[in-house]
């Protein structure tokens, strides 16, 4: 931990010898939570990026689905607001892309629809890229499989991502099935050594940097011209 933290023992530090357990106990699996690898997901919290065409289908497929597990779907958008679905259901917005961090959930799902609005949104990008990192599983549907790519994810796939055609019941038992593990470990070897996620890391910070800067443009802009109507006014 301390090298994680910059922080170098000293001689005398590294030799103290460690206080003894407290009443003998070394471990107690009721306060783990990989005591139980294959634990329950009920309370957990998914969440899913939407896109400005969702397919209706699917969203309620997927919806159901994680109800029945007692998962909580938490959907998300570059704004807030409401998404129209391919089927012209008006979708509540809970939370933005950048307002709602993937730390805040357990596992991360895109549905298929019109990915294209998606496509330069640094926000989005930097969502998938930070849950990938933090070794959160992922379930990509339909042209959402093109997200592999700037995560350096092989064409055949890897574990801890769940790719499917459209999302059913089989797609959603398998991301559920990670999720009761926590986390999926095997990944992070590879963040830790894989150059390429490195980059794309810094490539997403970049996206996301030019649109807070863009944004920051705008608000400059809108509070000028509040000056320059109040000074105008008086």
């Amino acid at each position: 931990m301390g090298k994680n933290l910059g922080i170098e023992l000293t001689d005398e530090q590294r030799s103290i010898t460690p206080p003894p357990d407290v009443n003998g106990l070394k471990k107690d699996p009721t306060l783990s939570l990989y005591a139980i690898p294959s634990g329950d997901v009920k309370g957990r919290v998914v969440a899913v990026l939407l896109n400005d065409r969702p397919v209706a289908k699917e969203l309620l497929t997927l919806l159901k689905a994680l109800k029945a597990h007692g998962v909580h779907a938490k959907l998300l958008y570059s704004r807030m607001g409401k998404v129209q679905a391919d089927d012209g259901t008006e979708l509540p917005v809970a939370g933005t892309f950048a307002g709602s961090p993937s730390l805040t959930v357990d596992a991360v799902i895109v549905p298929g629809g019109d990915l294209q609005s998606l496509s330069n949104n640094g926000d989005f990008h930097y969502y998938l890229l930070e849950a990938y990192k933090h070794l959160k599983p992922i379930l990509l549907a339909g042209d959402a499989r093109q997200c592999k790519a700037p995560l350096q994810v092989a064409s055949q796939g890897e574990e801890g991502i769940v790719e499917t055609d459209a999302i059913d019941n089989s797609s959603v038992d398998a991301l559920i099935t990670l999720m009761a593990a926590h986390r999926v470990w095997s990944r992070s070897a590879k963040n830790l050594r894989d150059p390429g996620v490195k980059k794309a890391r810094h490539f997403c910070r970049a996206s996301h940097f030019s649109l807070l800067t863009h944004r920051d443009r705008c608000r400059a802009g809108s509070r000028a011209r509040q000056s320059h109507t109040s000074a105008t006014r008086r």
